[in-house]
């Protein structure tokens, strides 16, 4: 099960996701088939949907942006929900681009917004910090990732005991060669970290919603700097970062943030 279809059954979508892999056309059938998920769990499966819009083209300008965001105010003919993917969002303008990002500050509740890319850094570092970032390594993205067991030792490490790194090192190291996922995964449970904590409804139904109540106690700005380093080395992926260090280096920030939390 990927991050997306987790998120799916356990009604915990984000309402803003990047998703980046070096195949563009593939990018945009997998964010279309997410799309099409999605429909389908309101049982919304018209062939022709209106509240499905695309854009796709070479030049990402305002006009098309301010049209977007207009019709972002209308209601889904569905009551539901409206998709809009932006695809190779790396050809946003700039002033195209900060009209996206002053939407994303205020999206509504049946809005979801999908940016695709072939590089997550091309795009605005703001409009970065308001979405997940899903990338994909190859077309075989079904790798499973235990979020019980990496919100354990999250929670773990985070309360003070850094020798449960060194006890789990070797099952985080598993995961060198899906090591996208495997980060994807650790800023998925902190963005579900912020909705547990500050959004009204709390819909976790999942197996780790025991360790988000107990990392609860760490501050919002604790979580915003662990997942803006999370997103760095993340993208320093791309030039060859060796990994074991940068997994250290993550649960280090962690640990750290627990001590200065005390």
């Amino acid at each position: 099960m990927t991050i997306l279809e987790r998120q799916l059954a356990n009604n915990n979508l984000s309402n803003a996701y990047i998703i980046e892999g070096e195949d563009i056309g593939y990018n945009l059938d997998y964010s279309l088939e997410f799309a099409k998920e999605v429909f389908d769990s309101y049982a919304i499966k018209s062939n022709i949907n209106p509240d499905l819009s695309v854009i796709d083209k070479e030049i990402i300008d305002i006009t098309t942006i301010r049209s977007l965001i207009k019709d972002m105010v209308i209601r889904p003919t569905n009551g539901k929900i409206k998709i809009y993917i932006i695809h190779n969002a790396q050809n946003l303008r700039v002033e195209a681009a900060n009209a996206m990002l002053k939407s994303l500050e205020e999206l509504r509740d049946y809005v979801l917004v999908i940016f695709t890319t072939d590089n997550s850094g091309k795009i605005l570092p703001t409009i970065r910090s308001r979405c997940q970032i899903i990338s994909l390594t190859n077309r075989n993205y079904k790798k499973d990732i235990d979020f019980e067991r990496l919100s354990d030792i999250i929670r773990e490490i985070y309360e003070g005991n850094l020798s449960f790194y060194y006890k789990e090192r070797d099952y985080l190291l598993a995961y060198k060669e899906n090591k996208d996922e495997l980060i994807s995964s650790i800023i998925e449970i902190f963005r579900g970290l912020i909705d547990f904590k500050y959004k009204d409804n709390k819909p976790y139904r999942s197996s780790y919603a025991y360790n988000l109540e107990k990392l609860s106690m760490m501050d919002l700005n604790s979580i915003e700097r662990l997942i803006s380093k999370l997103e760095e080395i993340q993208i320093s992926y791309r030039n060859n970062i060796n990994f074991e260090l940068s997994i250290e280096n993550i649960f280090f920030n962690i640990y750290r943030e627990g001590r200065q939390g005390k």
